[in-house]
Parts: C-alpha cells; sequence; structure tokens
C-alpha cells in the first residue's frame, strides 16, 4: 500500500464497508495497477458476514453501486471501461494511487524521543519540500533537538512526524540567524580615509638628509635631488 492510497483509506469520508472493499478485494486480485471486472454476487459474498442461523451483514447490488461511489469520490478508484452506466456489474476500474509514490512509507508505530534517534533517508526530500534547501544537520543542532524532546517523554510521534518537527526547528533557527545576522557587505565595507598626519617618519628623513646635502653642497640642483627621494620612496 502506498501512502497515497493510505490517505486515501483514512478519509472520514470513506466507509468502513468500502475500506474493506478496496482493501479485501479490489486492490487484492487487481492485475498490476487495474481491476478486473467487477462480480456483483462475487462481491456481495466477499463482504457478507454470517452469523448464527444467517447473514449479519449484507450488501445489495444499490449497496455496492454506492460503495464504489465513494471509492471514485475519494480517488482510489477510475472508470477505465463500464457496459452498464446504472450500476458498475461488469466494469474495470484502475487504481491510480496504487502506483503513486508518495515521500515516506506508511506512517511507523509511535514512539519517543531516545538518544539514538536520527533521522532517515527521506529527510532532505522533506525538508525541500517544506521550503528548507540546506537540509544539513551539524551535532549540536540534532542534539539540542533530541534533548529537548527527550525532556517532554510523553510525547509520543512516529518517524516522519518527528522528522517534520526537526525541519521547523531548523527553519526557525536559520530564519532568527539571517534576520540577526549583519550584511553581506559588511565585511567588504571601504574604511574611512584615515586624517593626513603629515609626511611619514621615512619621508622625514629623506627630507632632512636632502636639507643636509644641500647645506654642504650648494651647487646641487635641487630639482634633481627631489626627484631622485621620489624614487627612493
Amino acid at each position: 500500500m502506498t501512502p497515497a492510497e493510505y490517505q486515501a483509506l483514512t478519509s472520514p469520508k470513506l466507509s468502513h464497508p468500502a475500506r474493506s472493499l478496496y482493501q479485501l478485494y479490489l486492490q487484492h486480485q487487481a492485475r498490476g495497477d487495474q481491476t478486473q471486472a467487477l462480480d456483483y454476487p462475487v462481491l456481495g459474498k466477499a463482504l457478507a458476514v454470517q452469523g448464527d442461523g444467517g447473514y449479519r451483514y449484507r450488501v445489495t447490488p444499490a449497496t455496492l453501486t454506492e460503495l464504489i461511489d465513494e471509492l471514485l469520490a475519494v480517488g482510489l478508484l477510475s472508470l477505465l471501461e463500464n457496459p452498464h452506466p446504472q450500476h458498475y456489474h461488469g466494469a474495470v476500474f484502475s487504481l491510480p494511487l496504487k502506483r503513486l509514490q508518495g515521500l515516506v512509507a506508511l506512517p511507523s508505530r509511535q514512539f519517543a524521543m531516545h538518544p539514538q534517534w536520527r533521522p532517515d533517508a527521506q529527510f532532505d526530500g522533506l525538508a525541500r519540500l517544506c521550503g528548507l534547501l540546506d537540509s544539513h544537520i551539524d551535532e549540536t543542532e540534532l542534539g539540542e533537538f533530541i534533548a529537548y524532546w527527550l525532556g517532554r517523554p510523553e510525547v509520543f510521534e512516529n518517524q516522519h512526524q518527528w522528522m517534520l518537527k526537526l525541519v521547523r526547528k531548523l527553519k526557525n533557527q536559520r530564519s532568527i540567524k539571517r534576520v540577526s545576522a549583519p550584511q553581506p557587505d559588511a565585511g567588504y565595507q571601504q574604511l574611512p580615509a584615515k586624517a593626513d598626519s603629515g609626511p611619514s617618519k621615512r619621508a622625514q628623513q629623506m627630507m632632512a638628509e636632502a636639507l643636509r646635502l644641500n647645506a654642504d653642497t650648494p651647487h646641487v640642483n635641487k630639482q634633481e635631488d627631489c626627484g631622485s627621494d621620489e624614487k627612493d620612496s
């Protein structure tokens, strides 16, 4: 049984006899995802419940038609051939939900959180479906999640529901981090220019040396000395 079939079978719109008809006969006797031609007398016998001295439950042809209408309404059946428009005796149906594989297997039994719990291989797909594109989990995030629910042993969920809780926690945490984080360009902003504090120490030394040379050798061309200093700097 696929998850899609399970979801349809648990619909409150479906009666118990209709569920039994699908699970115990139509699905079981199907060839692949297509039923055999429906035989009302055989279906009636399959659904009948015998009791002491007779039948405790029996279905009429009209009731069978109503049960099949229920299955059609929730999508478990799709009509392919029907030689008699007034009823479905001899009709052939497809089972569209039988070939529709869901995200996860049938819901497993519920259990309380335990220290060894881990999300399974379906987690990435579930996260993307819920809008969490980065489904990576580090040990700190997982440990916090497990520790939180270990403190609530009265909560029982199945594997799928625990993974949903983890996805919601991650989405909430990462949303908060994005809001509180600095803007992406903050680390690349140009620093304000430093105020001009005058020539550097090296430049001052060079200028002092040039003045000394000028004083010692009056014939030296000052413009050429400045040009030389510019190259050294």
